[in-house]
């Protein structure tokens, strides 16, 4: 993939995000693709990534996508890193906790790693302790 395509692949990914499109973005997933998250721990194949992806926008919503930076490698294959803040809208139930109605924000880098046009293997790293402070399951205090 060309530094181009893999710009537009990730600006069409980044609206499914936004729009809660599940199709459209297992869609960019190979058959066999692996995620690596914090929250989902490792999720093999387009079922479980589907089912994934209904689980998050079953619990959230109202997702506003900013990405910040785009990096891209071609050795020894097609890899990007896209960095980002998402703005998203508790409304039902995750780690046990039903809907809040509060409004988060967490920064993120996703690693994609590319076959034909597809992700292949992505890693999610974001800021989960952040992200749960945020929705009260956590108590922190700042030093």
């Amino acid at each position: 993939m060309t530094n181009d395509e893999i710009r537009t692949f990730i600006a069409r990914y980044v609206d499914a995000w936004q729009r809660e499109n599940v199709q459209a973005l297992v869609d960019c997933y190979t058959e066999n693709a692996r995620i690596d998250s914090p929250m989902f721990h490792t999720i093999l194949g387009r079922a479980d990534i589907a089912e994934s992806f209904k689980k998050v926008f079953d619990a959230f919503d109202d997702w506003n996508v900013t990405v910040e930076d785009v990096l891209i490698d071609h050795e020894p294959v097609d890899v990007a890193v896209f960095v980002f803040t998402a703005q998203v809208t508790h409304r039902g139930d995750i780690f046990g906790m039903p809907g809040t109605g509060r409004r988060v924000e967490n920064s993120a880098a996703f690693i994609l790693r590319f076959d034909n046009g597809r992700i292949a293997s992505e890693r999610r790293v974001y800021d989960f302790t952040k992200l749960l402070v945020q929705l009260g399951v956590l108590n922190a205090k700042a030093v």
